[in-house]
């Protein structure tokens, strides 16, 4: 261990909290260029000075997500990299992690869906493999216990879960299809996501159902409107990131204001980035 160091662990073991919280003003405001080293002292810290250091990490890490999470709702416009915002999205609320198993997973469903897909004979029996397998033998559904948990609105935690809203468990099949060449899109109806497969619609909140015509028209009757075309149509990337950050805004604004500020922060860079795009 270096003489700078041993330094750095004994101020994050003094007992004076003022003498702390300058040092933490001045590691996380470094950033990305002293992580690596904080990282590096863990294994030799233990006790206030471990904790201290990992409270210190984890700021850094946070600030980080959320700048980076900006910067690409920023720079999104109309047809961006949903999946990649959905990825960014999430490690702002779980700084630190990258999510590792749970891309994996995504991966091997896709991988397991175009193996049985080489059976399919047609279009409509390919759409088949997909939603059955996503539904009945992953068992992706609604989150209807816990329907207004935050994590519903992550992809990371639907997928580790299986459960979630009707837009994040819409991604996860928009997701999935993309992986294995199928042409979908996801449908901004209102009070409710499901997705598009050509002519047919599905219902992943519900396991992956067909969705008829008069299903539809009953939803909308629910809502108190007319179905009407327009409300088939397909949801751009920005529609579908716009929508996932309306709902957590929603959930923030009684529970925790600044969450809810930061959120709305990151819709208004979505939309004003949309001029250059």
């Amino acid at each position: 261990m270096t003489k700078q160091s041993s330094a750095l662990l004994r101020l994050l073991s003094d007992d004076d909290d003022e003498t702390f919280a300058l040092l933490k003003r001045e590691l996380a405001g470094a950033g990305l260029a002293r992580l690596q080293e904080l990282r590096g002292l863990l294994p030799q810290a233990s006790g206030v000075a471990a904790r201290r250091l990992r409270e210190t990490i984890g700021e850094i890490e946070s600030r980080e997500a959320d700048a980076l999470f900006t910067q690409a709702c920023a720079e999104f416009g109309e047809h961006g990299d949903l999946e990649n915002a959905a990825w960014r999205l999430a490690a702002a609320f779980i700084p630190g992690d990258d999510f590792t198993r749970q891309r994996g997973l995504l991966d091997a469903w896709a991988a397991e869906v175009s193996r049985r897909l080489v059976k399919a004979e047609s279009d409509e029996e390919r759409v088949e493999t997909l939603v059955e397998y996503l539904g009945d033998e992953v068992g992706l559904r609604g989150n209807e216990e816990d329907y207004y948990n935050l994590n519903n609105s992550l992809l990371s935690e639907v997928i580790e879960t299986r459960t979630g809203i009707p837009i994040t468990l819409s991604l996860v099949y928009l997701l999935v299809a993309q992986r294995v060449g199928m042409e979908a899109s996801g449908v901004g109806f209102p009070g409710h996501f499901f997705v598009r497969f050509g002519p047919h619609f599905f219902d992943p909140f519900h396991g992956g159902r067909r969705l008829s015509m008069e299903a539809c028209r009953v939803l909308a009757e629910r809502q108190g409107f007319a179905l009407r075309p327009e409300h088939f149509a397909a949801a751009t990337p920005r529609e579908v990131l716009t929508r996932i950050l309306g709902n957590l805004v929603a959930l923030a604004r009684e529970s925790d204001p600044p969450l809810a500020a930061k959120i709305a922060g990151w819709t208004d860079a979505l939309h004003g980035g949309a001029a250059s795009s």
